[in-house]
C-alpha cells in the first residue's frame, strides 16, 4: 500500500487549529429535509452575471463578475456569486471550463496560478468563489472553517447550482465545448454537476473519488472535526460520526447516474493521498466506465506544486473530448 505523504500529515495538523463545524449541525430542520429531499431535479434560475472591465494581467484578460446565486437559502453575505473569468482574449476560443474551488480556498489565487497555461492556449476559464468562502465569508466566521455542518451542506448545494445555472449562461452566450473541473471537494462538486447536467460536458475530477464520506470521516481532514463535541458536551463521537456520514453520503456519486459522455471525463488521483482515499477514485472510475483514470506520484496537498502540469493535462483532455454535436 503507497504510504501517506509526509506534507499531508504536516497540513492536516496545522488545518485542526481552525476546528470545521464548531457550532455543530447548525440548522437541524434543514438537514433532516436535506437528508429526504431529491436535489438538483430543476435546473435553476437564469442568470445574467455583470461583468468588470478587462484588464489585462500579463498576458492574459481578466474580468471579475457578480450573479444573484440561484440558491435563495444561502446566508446573505453568500448570496451574491462572485466569479473570475480569465481569457487570451480571442474571438473563438477553444472551450470554457468553470473550475470549482478546494476545501478551505478562498479566494482566486491558487487556481489562477494553477490553471493558466490552460487560458493562454485559449481556454477561457471561470473560477467561482464557493459560498461562505472569501468575498461571500459569513460575518463572525474565521477563514475557511465552517461553522456549521449545515452551512457545508448549503456550499456544496450551491457549487452545484451556479456551475449549472453559470454553464446554461456560457451555452446559451454560444459556447458549445464546455467542461467543469476541479481539485478534491472541488473535484467532487464538478463530477456530480457533471452527473446533473443534461448536456454534453468534459468534466476533469482531480483529486476527489465517489464519496466525500470516508473523507470527513476517516481521512486526514477528520482530524479537524471535534465528533464528540458536535452534539454539546456531552455527545457521542461516533454517532456524531456516524450522522456526518450519513448526510454526507447524499453527495456520493453513486447515486448519480454517469455523466452524458463519460468519455469526456478524465479522473486523477494521488498515490499517497492522506485526504481522499485512492480506492474511492477507483470506486467512481468503476461507476463512470468510459471515463479515464490517471495517478501521479504525489501527496494531496504536494500535487498542487508539483503536478501543475497533469492537472492541467487533465482539464484539457477532457475538454478535447466533448462531442459539441451530441
Amino acid at each position: 500500500m503507497p504510504r501517506t505523504h509526509l506534507v499531508d500529515f504536516l497540513f492536516a495538523g496545522l488545518s485542526r487549529r481552525a476546528r470545521l463545524f464548531s457550532e455543530g449541525w447548525g440548522d437541524e430542520q434543514f438537514l433532516e429535509h436535506v437528508v429526504t429531499a431529491a436535489p438538483f431535479q430543476h435546473p435553476p434560475a437564469p442568470i445574467v452575471p455583470v461583468w468588470s472591465e478587462p484588464r489585462r494581467q500579463r498576458d492574459l484578460l481578466v474580468r471579475d463578475g457578480t450573479f444573484p446565486s440561484p440558491l435563495a437559502r444561502l446566508d446573505e453575505a453568500a448570496r451574491t456569486a462572485h466569479v473570475r473569468w480569465l481569457s487570451a482574449g480571442r474571438d473563438s476560443p477553444r472551450g470554457a471550463c468553470v473550475v470549482l474551488a478546494a476545501s478551505r480556498e478562498e479566494g482566486f489565487s491558487l487556481r489562477e496560478r494553477l490553471y493558466a497555461p490552460l487560458a493562454r492556449e485559449g481556454v477561457d476559464l471561470f473560477l467561482l468563489e464557493n459560498p461562505y468562502y472569501g468575498l461571500r465569508r459569513p460575518l463572525g466566521q474565521k477563514g475557511g472553517a465552517l461553522r456549521t455542518v449545515s452551512d457545508h451542506v448549503l456550499m456544496n448545494l450551491g457549487m452545484v447550482d451556479e456551475a449549472r445555472a453559470l454553464l446554461t449562461w456560457l451555452r446559451g452566450a454560444g459556447q458549445t465545448r464546455l467542461g467543469v473541473a476541479g481539485y478534491s471537494m472541488g473535484g467532487y462538486m464538478a463530477a456530480l454537476t457533471a452527473a446533473v447536467v443534461p448536456e454534453p460536458l468534459a468534466v476533469a475530477a482531480l483529486a476527489a473519488g465517489a464519496s466525500p464520506v470516508p473523507v470527513f470521516t476517516r481521512g486526514l481532514l477528520s482530524w479537524s472535526i471535534a465528533f464528540a463535541l458536535l452534539d454539546g458536551p456531552r455527545g457521542d463521537a461516533e454517532q456524531a460520526r456516524h450522522r456526518l456520514g450519513r448526510i454526507f453520503d447524499l453527495a456520493n456519486l453513486t447515486r448519480f447516474p454517469p455523466p452524458r459522455q463519460p468519455e469526456a471525463a478524465v479522473l486523477l488521483a494521488c498515490r499517497g493521498d492522506g485526504f481522499v482515499p485512492g480506492e474511492e477514485t477507483l470506486a467512481l472510475h468503476a461507476h463512470w466506465p468510459q471515463s479515464e483514470l490517471r495517478w501521479v506520484d504525489a501527496g494531496h496537498v504536494s500535487a498542487l506544486f508539483t503536478e501543475r502540469a497533469a492537472l492541467c493535462a487533465a482539464v484539457r483532455d477532457a475538454l478535447s473530448r466533448v462531442d459539441v454535436a451530441a
